[in-house]
């Protein structure tokens, strides 16, 4: 999607603040929805309370993560074009969604049905970082245009190592919610968690990298 030559009018700025107010506030909420799941559900041992705040820590970890990346990639790329409007409002769905899938996910009991909110959480995960790589692919194929704010190379660049990180990241996740990957896994539960938790340190590894680079400039 090549954006205008033009500058962007007045309702497309409208449009562009509406949109960063609506994406701000579901973040927000989605991090609230988990908060509330904790309240509702309130620990009778030690190992509960463990339990409860490593679960939580997992889906704060993927929204704030998506969040950092999303704020970096708006803070570049404007959000008018009909692309970059399409990624931002297929993003927010999948946000939303996370706490709810998360929630079920946590409180279910019966094995099958752990399978298919698994596979679900993993296919909603996968898409939020797969969206994320897009527009980042946007902003590093759009690089240069006018309305694109410039980047030096290192910048550049890191967009470009993200990218990559992000799509690998997606992969696991999509790959995960096949049911070959529903196999018990000695001291992690099943292998589709364990994916999960190569993916994450995937993600918030490129992060480090990502801000290492950034203080360098």
């Amino acid at each position: 999607t090549r954006l205008p030559d033009n500058p962007p009018s007045d309702d497309m700025r409208r449009i562009r603040v509406r949109i960063e107010t609506l994406s701000d506030l579901i973040f927000g909420l989605a991090l609230s929805i988990g908060s509330i799941a904790l309240v509702q559900h309130i620990p009778q041992a030690p190992a509960d309370l463990y339990s409860d705040v490593v679960e939580f820590g997992f889906s704060f970890l993927i929204i704030v993560g998506v969040w950092l990346g999303y704020t970096r990639i708006v803070s570049v790329l404007p959000a008018e074009s009909s692309g970059t409007i399409f990624l931002n409002l297929a993003l927010l769905f999948c946000v939303a969604l996370e706490p709810f899938l998360y929630y079920v996910l946590f409180q279910a009991t019966v094995p099958a049905f752990v399978d298919f909110a698994s596979a679900a959480y993993a296919l909603d995960t996968g898409a939020m970082m797969g969206l994320l790589s897009g527009m980042m692919y946007l902003v590093v194929r759009q690089e240069g245009h006018a309305e694109v704010q410039k980047l030096d190379a290192r910048s550049l660049r890191t967009f470009k190592v993200s990218m990559v990180a992000q799509g690998i990241c997606a992969a696991l996740f999509l790959v995960s919610a096949s049911d070959f990957f529903w196999i018990p896994v000695p001291g992690v539960s099943y292998l589709r968690f364990l994916l999960w938790y190569v993916a994450l340190g995937v993600f918030f590894t490129t992060r480090a990298f990502v801000r290492r680079g950034a203080e360098k400039k």
